[in-house]
C-alpha cells in the first residue's frame, strides 16, 4: 500500500506487544512523539483505526488484532530473506536455523556445532525444537536449513546424512515391581500396559518393538499412543503403562520413571541430518562436511575404549 514502509510496520508491532507507547518508544531507541506520530500517520495511509487509547490505556482494534496477527510472521520472513541475500552476497557472517529433535541435543550436536563455531566464529544460529513430522514442512517451506530427525520414508528433494545410532530402553513406573530389577529383558514385560507410539513419519522403530515382542512369545498391549518420547516417558511415570523408547531418554530424568537398557535389542534407531538439495545457505555444506567430521571423532572415540 503506497507510503507504507517497513518501519511503520516494526513501531506498530513493538506498540501492540507492549500496549504501551512510552514503553515501545524506550525499547526503539526512539521518543515518544515520533512513536506516536507514526503510528497515527500508518492509522490514516491504512484508513482504520488500530489502537483505541485513552489516558491510561492502549488496546488493539479487531482492525489492529488482524494487523498484528498477519504482520508477525511478514516481517520474519523479510528479515530472513535479507539474512539470506547479505549471505550468499558475503555481506555478514551467515546464519543457521537447525531443527532439532532431543537425540541430536544428546549425541553429535554439540560436538558438530563446537567444530563449525571454530570456523565460522560470527556464524549465528537459530534452532528449533520439533518431531519429524514437524520438521519436514518446516525444511520444505525453506523455515529451516537443516533438520536432525529419523530417516523420512521419501527423500525426494532431500539429502540426508546418517550421523547417530542408538538402541532401546525400558521406562517403568517407579512403583513397578520390575523396577527394583537392575537388569531387564522384553520378555520380562509381557504382562504390562504399553504406551506405544503414534504412527509418525521416519519412526520404523516400534516395528523392531514388535518383532522383538513377539518374538518373546507375545504381542504389547497398547493402550495408549503418543506422538514423542517424552510424551511415552511421562505417561509411564504417572503410572499409565510402561514404554519401550529410544536410550536418549536416559540423558532427560523425569520424577517417577525408571530407565533400563534393553541390551538385547539392536542399536536400530537412526538420525540423520537432512537439507533441501536446492539449499541456498552457502553454510549448509560447511556444517555437513563437521558433522562427518563428528562421526570420525565419534569413531575413533569409541575404538580408543
Amino acid at each position: 500500500m503506497k507510503g507504507i514502509d517497513i518501519r511503520h510496520l516494526r513501531y506498530f508491532m513493538r506498540v501492540a506487544q507492549e500496549l504501551h507507547f512510552g514503553r515501545a518508544a524506550e525499547i526503539l531507541g526512539i521518543s515518544q512523539a515520533p512513536l506516536s506520530q507514526q503510528i497515527r500517520q500508518l492509522e490514516e495511509r491504512i484508513g482504520v483505526r488500530l489502537f483505541d487509547r485513552t489516558t491510561r490505556t492502549v488496546t488493539l482494534t479487531p482492525a489492529g488484532r488482524a494487523l498484528f496477527d498477519k504482520t508477525g510472521e511478514a516481517l520474519m520472513r523479510f528479515e530472513t530473506a535479507i539474512d539470506e541475500t547479505r549471505t550468499i552476497g558475503g555481506l555478514n557472517a551467515g546464519y543457521l536455523r537447525l531443527g532439532v529433535m532431543s537425540s541430536a541435543t544428546h549425541s553429535v550436536l554439540p560436538d558438530a556445532l563446537r567444530i563449525l563455531a571454530a570456523r565460522a566464529p560470527d556464524l549465528r544460529f537459530d534452532m528449533c525444537f520439533n518431531t519429524t513430522d514437524e520438521q519436514l514442512p518446516l525444511l520444505e517451506d525453506r523455515k529451516i536449513d537443516v533438520a536432525f530427525i529419523r530417516p523420512p520414508r521419501s527423500t525426494s528433494g532431500l539429502q540426508t546424512l546418517e550421523v547417530h545410532r542408538e538402541g532401546f530402553a525400558a521406562v517403568l513406573p517407579a512403583g513397578s515391581p520390575l523396577a527394583r530389577r537392575k537388569n531387564l529383558r522384553v520378555y520380562d514385560l509381557k504382562d504390562e500396559k504399553f504406551i506405544g507410539f503414534s504412527d509418525i513419519r521416519g519412526i520404523g522403530y516400534q516395528d523392531i518393538v514388535f518383532q522383538h515382542c513377539r518374538l518373546a512369545g507375545f504381542t504389547p498391549r497398547i493402550t495408549q499412543r503418543v506422538g514423542h518420547t517424552t510424551a511415552v516417558a511421562v505417561l509411564v511415570a504417572a503410572g499409565l503403562g510402561v514404554g519401550i523408547v529410544p536410550r536418549w531418554v536416559e540423558h532427560e530424568p523425569i520424577e517417577g520413571l525408571v530407565i533400563r537398557p534393553l541390551d538385547e535389542l539392536p542399536e536400530a534407531i537412526a538420525l540423520v541430518a537432512a537439507w533441501r538439495t536446492d539449499s541456498l545457505n552457502p553454510f549448509v555444506d560447511l556444517f555437513v562436511q563437521c558433522l562427518k567430521e563428528q562421526r570420525l571423532l565419534a569413531a575413533s572415540k569409541d575404538t580408543a575404549k
